[in-house]
């Protein structure tokens, strides 16, 4: 029996606006939009491979708010650069919070924390070369 991940599925209270933001930021594209129940779905898809779904609330769900706070449970997502001063350069033009900026691990990685849209946290990381 095999596995492949299919998706990460993320619920969203502006679901234009968080694709948007990882079209704008990772260079992600956008390659299907469709209805979700009442609300609309994108699926994005990072260097040819699947990314991600980001939806909206449908109607009758009551979403919970989320937290760039470390929890239980998913805590982030990790990206990895070749260029992490360039992509903390990137987060700032665009106007993204950054939550940690890029600061050097004990193994040589260098390592920095955005926040994304519905406050996902995205941590991304350059590990030395």
């Amino acid at each position: 029996m095999a596995f492949v991940c299919n998706h990460l599925h993320l619920r969203s209270e502006d679901p234009d606006n968080a694709a948007k933001f990882y079209v704008d930021n990772f260079g992600a594209e956008i390659v299907s939009t469709r209805p979700l129940s009442t609300t609309v779905s994108h699926q994005l898809e990072l260097n040819g491979q699947p990314l991600l779904t980001v939806s909206g609330e449908a109607e009758g769900e009551n979403a919970v708010a989320g937290s760039t706070h470390p929890r239980f449970g998913l805590d982030h997502f990790g990206f990895e650069t070749d260029d992490i001063q360039g992509a903390f350069e990137r987060f700032k033009s665009t106007g993204a919070n950054i939550i940690c900026e890029p600061w050097t691990m004990p193994s040589g990685s260098q390592v920095m924390f955005v926040e994304a849209p519905d406050k996902v946290s995205l941590e991304i990381i350059q590990r030395p070369s």
